[in-house]
């Protein structure tokens, strides 16, 4: 019986601090290259691939980063500065031993390497190593204590899928 009330309670532990399954799936589009949802609320921060005329990534500016405001009718709305500085702003650039690869560094984490490569005209794919496998990254999921006068992020989870079998990958990083 204590083995029992003890597993329950480490189930209604792990159910509390998950992803919620009732948060909205940004649709996908041409350009999406992965995005944040968060335990705050359901707004999601996008990161989409920014391409000119001929389908090319633009050199300067290749990640065009900002909200979806579900919990406001589901509009677009630009990153604050303070957001774009601390959380979720974007900086990228050419992998010198590689052109074809830029190093993407999100502004919250350096934990995790993210690699963007364009794969054809008007497509481009994000990369991580998720659990030790190469990955396709799809979303990440940041749960932050907010009672402070700063957030205090606990743990952020990874969600991808690798790049050789297609399998669905994960991984929970615990107070990054």
């Amino acid at each position: 019986m204590k083995y029992l009330l003890l597993l329950l309670s480490v189930i209604s532990f792990l159910n509390v601090f998950a992803q919620p399954g009732n948060y909205p799936v940004p649709p996908e589009t041409q350009s999406r290259l992965f995005y944040i949802q968060r335990n705050h609320n359901e707004n999601t921060v996008i990161y989409d691939a920014n391409f000119d005329k001929n389908g090319n990534l633009i050199e300067n500016d290749p990640v065009d980063v900002y909200w979806i405001r579900y919990q406001e009718h589901g509009q677009r709305m630009e990153l604050r500065a303070i957001e774009k500085r601390f959380a979720f702003g974007e900086k990228c650039e050419r992998l010198k031993s590689n052109p074809d690869f830029f190093i993407l560094k999100i502004a919250a984490t350096d934990k995790k390497q993210l690699l963007l490569k364009q794969t054809k005209k008007f497509k481009a794919e994000v990369y991580v190593k998720i659990n030790e496998k190469i990955s396709f990254l799809d979303h990440l999921y940041i749960f932050a204590d907010n009672s402070g006068i700063w957030p205090e992020v606990k743990y952020i989870e990874l969600f991808g899928k690798d790049i050789n079998t297609g399998e669905k990958t994960y991984e929970k990083m615990i107070n990054p």
